[in-house]
This record gives C-alpha cells, sequence and structure tokens, in this order.
C-alpha cells in the first residue's frame, strides 16, 4: 500500500513538471523575437536580423512599405551587411566569433528602423 502512493505521488510530481514546462515553456530571454543588443556570436547576429528583414521583405512585396522607407532600409541593410561580411572574413567564416561592436551597433540602428515600420 505504502508503494503504491509513493508511486502515485512521483507521478503526479512528473505530470506537473511536465504540465509547468508544456505551458510556461523555457525560459529564454527574448522568446523567438530578436532583441536589439542580444547578439553575442555573428550567428546570433544574423538570425536576429534575418526575421525582421524577411517580415520587411514580405511587407514590400504586400504594397505595405513606401518608397521612402524602402530607400532608408536599404541603406541601413547596406551598411550592415557589409560590416557583417567585414566581420565574417575577419573571423575566418567562424559564425561562432564575437560580434564586433560596430555591426552590433548597424544590426541595433536596421532593427530599430524596422521596428517603426
Amino acid at each position: 500500500m505504502r508503494m503504491k502512493i509513493i508511486n502515485v505521488f512521483a507521478t503526479l510530481v512528473i505530470l506537473s513538471l511536465t504540465a509547468t514546462l508544456l505551458f510556461c515553456g523555457c525560459a529564454s530571454g527574448n522568446s523567438g523575437n530578436p532583441v536589439k543588443g542580444a547578439y553575442p556570436t555573428l550567428k546570433d547576429t544574423q538570425r536576429n536580423v534575418d526575421w525582421p528583414m524577411t517580415a520587411y521583405r514580405n511587407a514590400v512585396a504586400m504594397g505595405r512599405i513606401t518608397q521612402g522607407e524602402q530607400e532608408q532600409i536599404n541603406s541601413l541593410f547596406s551598411q550592415y551587411q557589409t560590416a557583417f561580411q567585414a566581420a565574417l572574413q575577419a573571423a575566418n567564416s567562424n559564425h561562432e566569433a564575437t560580434t564586433p561592436d560596430n555591426v552590433k551597433a548597424l544590426a541595433n540602428q536596421l532593427i530599430g528602423a524596422l521596428g517603426g515600420l
């Protein structure tokens, strides 16, 4: 009888932990959304810029972005991309290398502009 109570208790604990993780998820600071300044590696930086740029390109295709906004974003993206490629080359194509401050600043500026659209 005592063993059965322990088994039931253990099962309840496991189920409650599973339910907690299932409904709350893991604690990942940004929940999948790009966070300005949160890019320790070039790979993280690229990932954080790629998602908003994809959304931007989709908005352009749907006609929701003005010509002026397109020019602004295209200019910022070009500056970011040039700096990113230079940093990647300096890191011998190692995407796990630390993101240089100038690339972080350009990524922040680009994401900020994209967020304002």
